[in-house]
């Protein structure tokens, strides 16, 4: 089960005090620990774009994953019940 995300992740930085804002290549692995996803691998075969190289946690970011964890999450337990 594929996951489509209504938006990408975004990267802030700044350049000279002035902050920018761009699309980034996918979440870090503490946003998505933050979010409730703790299955690095499980996330990937989602298709959750991670970026192994990001270090940071943007809230914009956590708030996006919340309700695709919660999805996960409810797979996850429909999927033990059943076996």
């Amino acid at each position: 089960m594929k996951i489509q995300l209504n938006n990408k992740p975004i990267v802030k930085h700044q350049i000279k005090g002035v902050e920018l804002i761009r699309n980034g290549r996918g979440f870090s692995k503490s946003e998505l620990k933050e979010a409730g996803i703790v299955d690095i691998r499980m996330a990937k075969n989602r298709g959750i774009p991670i970026d192994v190289l990001r270090k940071t946690t943007k809230a914009e970011n956590v708030e996006q994953l919340r309700p695709i964890a919660k999805d996960i999450l409810n797979v996850r337990k429909t999927a033990k019940r059943k076996h």
